[in-house]
């Protein structure tokens, strides 16, 4: 005897043969949830019970304040595929995040396929454009350039139409839309900028990159901490630099502030490497860390107790951020949440890069 079907079941059984009878297109909205309570003469309950189900199983998806629409996925099942997507793999910080990713993957039973974009916003777009025609079921992104880049929604457009569930890292380029997990970098820089300024500097210095929504972040929180001394802004003591220039650019603005009248006593970095960079041409002018200057930074990679100035900085949760992103990733996928959104907070870690005055 067969089975009658319930009411938000006879609404999910008709979309999904509306899809695979090709009556309906990828990207073609469904009628909204009054229009269909309408059609079927049912409540909105029942229609947002059928709609959540039918989004869960990949055949529609949601988009805030426009509605649903239909996916290009006839099939029912995914095979458990993840790309990762960042700006670097193999040095710095990124193996770690990696690896932590990995092996949360590997635990539920998920596949990762790695992609890297350098940092640049067309490899990024042609990395997403190979995603999409990939049997890829989430994503997990590190954008590149982020400052500069909103994603193009072309791109974005195409992973929820082939319902790629996707998760950003380390930068968030749509705080409302997207699911991302960050650290809290303007936090970070007013936390930097005010144990500084709790040593007794005042004429502290900023290094910091501006094509990365991290560096805007750092730079908003280290004004805040200037401003709560009451300390102006100067721009000729504040160095900002691009992916493009890094090297270049480090390089001479330590050449260009030992030309100051009135030496910085101290200097925010971007991050660890750029620390390193810093501290090295400073040595080369016959500077000493920290003797002659104080130097922080972001990230407490391995490079921040490498060499014999280990570094005040920033930590970065690395590995974990890496099984978090993973764990919301199949969460995700599995229908178990839809945009889940979480910051760390900045924890300092005080070395010997700092000196009192």
């Amino acid at each position: 005897m067969k089975q009658v079907e319930t009411k938000h079941e006879i609404i999910e059984n008709y979309y999904i043969n509306l899809i695979e009878s090709n009556k309906v297109s990828a990207g073609e909205q469904l009628p909204s949830e009054n229009e269909i309570a309408s059609l079927f003469n049912v409540s909105r309950h029942t229609v947002r019970q059928a709609l959540n189900y039918l989004s869960q199983e990949g055949w529609i998806y949601k988009e805030r304040g426009k509605g649903s629409f239909f996916s290009n996925r006839k099939e029912k099942e995914k095979k458990r595929n993840v790309a990762v997507l960042t700006t670097y793999i193999s040095d710095y910080i990124f193996p770690r995040i990696i690896s932590g990713i990995e092996e949360e993957l590997r635990k539920k039973g998920y596949n990762l396929l790695l992609f890297s974009s350098n940092n640049d916003m067309e490899n990024e777009k042609s990395c997403l454009e190979s995603i999409v025609n990939q049997d890829i079921s989430g994503l997990i992104l590190e954008p590149s350039q982020s400052s500069i880049n909103n994603l193009s929604y072309e791109s974005i457009d195409k992973l929820k139409q082939n319902n790629i569930k996707y998760i950003e890292i380390n930068a968030n380029c749509d705080e409302e839309e997207s699911a991302y997990i960050i650290v809290d970098d303007e936090q970070g820089g007013y936390k930097l900028t005010h144990y500084l300024l709790e040593l007794g500097h005042r004429n502290i210095a900023a290094l910091l990159k501006v094509d990365d929504l991290q560096g805007e972040r750092r730079r908003k929180g280290y004004i805040n901490a200037l401003n709560e001394y009451n300390i102006k802004f100067d721009k000729l003591i504040v160095g900002e630099y691009i992916t493009d220039n890094r090297d270049m650019y480090v390089d001479q603005f330590v050449r260009n502030i030992l030309k100051l009248e009135n030496i910085p006593t101290a200097i925010v970095c971007y991050n660890d490497q750029i620390a390193l960079r810093v501290i090295n041409n400073l040595r080369k002018e016959g500077i000493t860390v920290p003797q002659d200057i104080s130097i922080v930074s972001f990230d407490d990679s391995s490079l921040a107790v490498s060499s014999d100035v280990k570094l005040t900085t920033i930590k970065h949760p690395k590995k974990d951020m890496g099984r978090q992103a993973a764990k919301c990733i199949i969460d995700m996928i599995e229908g178990r949440i839809e945009k889940p959104q979480y910051i760390y907070p900045a924890e300092l870690i005080v070395r010997e890069s700092c000196k009192r005055l």
